[in-house]
């Protein structure tokens, strides 16, 4: 939905699980218990999952076992922990506030310096 409802502007990275169509109408198929046109119709009302693909900074491949999702799943998490630089920290929503409170105080300062 980040695509959809265009939040993927304010979410770094963007991260999309991916699977193939096959797989995709076989594993909707089998959860919801409906027709292969019903389920090729659900996933036309979607925006493309190869379209989000080419849009995300990280994909998980969802195609393949669930033990190879889970190492994905893991390796993503582990780059994700990783510590911000500091050009990200200071795009980031804390740093930005940062930035503004430093500004705002100084702005302060400088009036009271200044009277």
């Amino acid at each position: 939905l980040l695509f959809e409802t265009k939040m993927d502007r304010w979410t770094n990275p963007v991260i999309v699980v991916w699977v193939n169509p096959e797989t995709q109408i076989e594993r909707l198929m089998s959860r919801d218990g409906c027709s292969e046109e019903q389920a090729q119709d659900r996933i036309n009302a979607q925006l493309a999952l190869d379209w989000k693909k080419s849009e995300a900074d990280i994909v998980i491949d969802n195609s393949r076992l669930l033990d190879d999702t889970k190492q994905q799943f893991q390796e993503v998490l582990r780059k994700v922990s990783e510590p911000l630089t500091w050009k990200e920290r200071l795009r980031s929503r804390d740093g930005l506030i940062s930035v503004v409170m430093c500004t705002a105080v100084g702005v302060l300062l400088a009036q009271k310096n200044l009277l």
